[in-house]
């Protein structure tokens, strides 16, 4: 007996389970009409991760966004819920690493776009010792020189931190999480020269506490990816964005904007890799605050 009906079987199963899980998960506000996407390395590198895009990968991605009328707009004119904008989208890229620069700065010139780029700024211009990396191969993040360069072309700039922690995994009354937010912003505003209102969670986690603390610190709004965002309206605090990975395709990205009969599938498959992504914090633990500048 073929054991291909079986397999096939499993699969169905399968996705029947995982549309079933998605289901009964608190979704979020679909209303908006500015998508936010998010990416991270963009690189022809080997990785043993998949949040990277390879060159080629990318700019098929954004020559498909082009050639569907979109233009992009930066996270200042996100500030309030969409209302029939048009073909709008924010690209954002996380973590701020030199093949940002290097290989999406040229491409998105090319097609007249701009993008937002969080930047961990204890680590500008070094290599990412922050993150658990199986092959052991470093990738260095934007230079200051890098950074203020892209900014001169509409560039914008925000915070994901000094060093890119959990900080839901960290005390809330040893005074990290204000490090961590609070250091940041103030680097990047002296090293800019404007305001830095906006802010990204490293590996998308937040809580009550994070999100109170971003606020009484001066940011207007902060990011994640597979927001807890309900249907209950717009929360500035907790607003999500769609990360685009390894896999992902023209096809995956108009999936992701139309948010159409197979969208459950991608929004899924992004809660089950921001998942796992999360689980450097737990092989690299939190910085120790206690020798840290307060």
């Amino acid at each position: 007996m073929s054991f291909i009906p079986y397999a096939i079987s499993i699969i169905l199963i399968l996705l029947l389970f995982f549309y079933l899980f998605w289901r009964m998960k608190p979704k979020k506000n679909l209303t908006r009409d500015v998508q936010i996407l998010t990416y991270h390395k963009i690189n022809d590198d080997f990785d043993w991760g998949i949040t990277r895009q390879r060159v080629n990968q990318f700019e098929r991605g954004i020559k498909f966004l082009c050639d569907q009328g979109y233009r992009t707009v930066s996270l200042k004119e996100d500030l309030k819920p969409a209302k029939a904008l048009d073909q709008k989208v924010v690209i954002t890229f996380d973590d701020g690493y030199e093949d940002v620069y290097l290989n999406a700065f040229p491409i998105l010139q090319k097609y007249g776009f701009t993008a937002f780029v969080f930047v961990i700024t204890g680590f500008v211009g070094k290599y990412n010792s922050w993150d658990y990396n199986l092959n052991k191969r470093r990738k260095r993040h934007l230079s200051w020189k890098q950074i203020k360069e892209m900014s001169k072309y509409g560039f914008g700039f925000g915070s994901h931190t000094v060093n890119h922690p959990d900080l839901t995994k960290i005390d809330p009354l040893g005074g990290g999480v204000e490090y961590e937010l609070r250091k940041s912003k103030e680097v990047l505003e002296d090293k800019l020269g404007n305001e830095v209102v906006f802010l990204s969670y490293p590996f998308g986690r937040y809580n009550q506490f994070v999100q109170e603390e971003a606020k009484r610190l001066g940011y207007k709004r902060a990011y994640a990816l597979c927001s807890k965002n309900t249907e209950n309206g717009f929360q500035p605090f907790a607003q999500n964005r769609w990360g685009i990975y390894l896999f992902d395709s023209p096809l995956t990205l108009k999936i992701k904007l139309d948010r159409g009969r197979l969208f459950w599938i991608e929004d899924l498959k992004g809660r089950i890799i921001n998942r796992f992504a999360s689980g450097t914090s737990i092989l690299k633990g939190s910085p120790d605050y206690s020798i840290l500048e307060q």
